[in-house]
């Protein structure tokens, strides 16, 4: 005769559901204290030019790595 070998575990979504609402919680309260931020960190002009300066190099560091690939894969067709 046919047996069915799974077995039921139980339910696997509440641990996913709980995590979700300490997640939305954590987030929640961390909206309300951004009212009163007690550092202003970031907010000076050298650390920008160099968040600027990272993030145009680290672009333009990937657009080579593309137009690398690219040509690597369309040469396999010439």
């Amino acid at each position: 005769m046919f047996r069915s070998t799974s077995r039921h575990r139980g339910p696997k979504a509440v641990p996913a559901i709980r995590a979700a609402l300490y997640a939305a919680a954590l987030s929640a309260f961390a909206w309300l204290r951004a009212e009163q931020v007690g550092d202003d960190r970031g907010s000076d002009s050298s650390e920008k030019a160099f968040m600027v300066i990272l993030a145009i190099t680290l672009g333009g560091a990937v657009t080579v790595a593309a137009v690398a690939f690219v040509a690597s894969k369309t040469a396999l067709f010439q």
